[in-house]
């Protein structure tokens, strides 16, 4: 299927801006001046799954005990400093559950779990990374305390990415 940049942009949620950057990043199939939307996709596809190839779950765990582990890791790891760092544990954590994840313009965060979808623009990139992972969090706790005894593969990378983040006296990051 083809869209205009501007139908596309309406289809994902963002700015035209945003799809122009896309364009410009070589990030979208081009069809002449139209985007091929079952490429594109199809492209986001095969590189969400090249990601979760790279850190293949290793972690044999009920969800009880996951939510164990994350919540021992709490504080034990610094911030992320750089934008890429910031962007690898937001991906980490968004893939224990298999969600979507998008960076979306203005330092915000687009995430879909199949049937609700949370855009967190709020603050800067940071923050806004801390939010997303704590709505991560929270749908770990919660299917641990309802389902305590399935068990699931997890990875190291996900479990740290859910740990909150270590902070100074004051609450800072």
């Amino acid at each position: 299927m083809l869209m205009s940049k501007a139908e596309y942009a309406r289809h994902r949620g963002v700015s035209r801006q945003t799809v122009y950057d896309w364009v410009a990043k070589g990030e979208v199939v081009l069809s002449g001046t139209k985007i091929d939307v079952d490429a594109t996709e199809r492209g986001l596809q095969k590189e969400q799954k090249a990601q979760d190839e790279c850190h293949p779950r290793k972690l044999d765990m009920t969800w009880s005990q996951f939510w164990a582990a994350v919540k021992a890791a709490d504080g034990k790891s610094t911030a992320p400093r750089t934008e890429d760092e910031i962007k690898r544990r937001v991906l980490h954590a968004a893939g224990e559950l298999n969600w979507k994840v998008e960076f979306i313009e203005d330092d915000g965060i687009y995430m879909c779990d199949g049937d609700s979808d949370y855009y967190i623009t709020y603050y800067d990139f940071l923050e806004n990374a801390c939010l997303a992972i704590g709505i991560i969090r929270r749908e770990v706790c919660y299917v641990a305390s309802v389902c305590p005894n399935d068990e699931d593969e997890w990875s190291e990378e996900g479990l740290a990415a859910l740990a909150e983040w270590r902070r100074d006296k004051d609450g800072a990051l």
